[in-house]
């Protein structure tokens, strides 16, 4: 019986540890670092900010300009005769639009410097019960705010899930549509999850795969415990019965056979005393 009590708590804490993983997410999905384009260049505070106009041109006059401003050499600013602003040490400040052009040339370029980051990454995958709920969320923040879009394989999530179930809204960082909710979740909802991220000509994105389990899915693990647990009772039950009976057996035998010496020593007494 201490074997049963044992194994009996033993199913208890894999059911208990059991249900708690019945909703879970795997470890975050690995993404390569955020990659500048040639119009768009990511500011990091404090850190240096390079912007060349004309790699080919070594010499010449450039004029910078800033959101239609333009842009006076400083302590902080440099403008090279390589065509290159130089910004010593980013700040806030700085994000915007930035256009360059020769004095001799009417031509312009244009580079728009911008805030980025992404704090986490999805999860590799996240399970979650049919009729339960599913809530994915894009950490990501930037200035100016990214647009962000979520596609379920590959199509916008609004034409894969019924609008009655599905809400975007902020994230905490106040981007929109920075979190999804699909409230209650169905079998079809299964598939891959991608948050797309837009920040001017820079695209990023972060995906999921999400599987939903069948409402019941956790109930069958349980019932095969019980199902266990009371075969194997009913075995040390009729175990313990068939070794109750054979030592009552066993103890009925001795008795007999020790009945039957006594009569046989009765009966040759008797004879002696004849």
């Amino acid at each position: 019986m201490k074997i049963l009590s044992v194994f009996i708590f033993s199913c208890i804490v894999g059911i208990c540890l059991g249900a708690g993983a019945s909703i879970s997410t795997g470890g975050s999905s690995s993404g390569g670092s955020v990659t500048e384009t040639e119009k768009t260049r990511l500011l990091k505070r404090g850190h240096p900010l390079s912007l060349t106009c004309s790699p080919n041109i070594t010499h010449a006059t450039t004029l910078w300009e800033k959101d239609g401003k333009e842009i006076i050499e400083s302590e902080r600013i440099k403008l090279f005769s390589n065509t290159t602003l130089y910004i010593v040490s980013a700040e806030e400040g700085d994000i915007g639009e930035y256009t360059c052009r020769h004095t001799n040339l009417l031509e312009t370029k244009t580079f728009v410097v911008v805030e980025f980051s992404l704090q986490k990454h999805l999860p590799k995958s996240t399970t979650v019960l049919e009729n339960d709920k599913l809530s994915l969320t894009c950490q990501v923040d930037g200035n100016p705010h990214p647009i962000v879009q979520w596609l379920k394989d590959g199509e916008p999530v609004q034409e894969s899930v019924n609008s009655s179930r599905l809400t975007l809204s902020e994230n905490e960082a106040g981007i929109s549509n920075g979190s999804l909710l699909i409230n209650p979740v169905m079998k079809s909802d299964s598939g891959n999850y991608l948050c797309l991220i837009t920040q001017s000509t820079i695209q990023f994105n972060t995906t999921t795969d999400v599987r939903v389990k069948d409402i019941y899915a956790a109930l069958w693990p349980f019932l095969g415990i019980v199902a266990e647990v009371i075969v194997l009772c009913i075995i040390i039950y009729i175990h313990e019965r068939r070794r109750i009976k054979k030592n009552f057996d066993a103890s009925d035998i001795d008795k007999i056979s020790e009945q039957k010496v006594k009569e046989e020593n009765k009966e040759n007494e008797v004879r002696q005393r004849k």
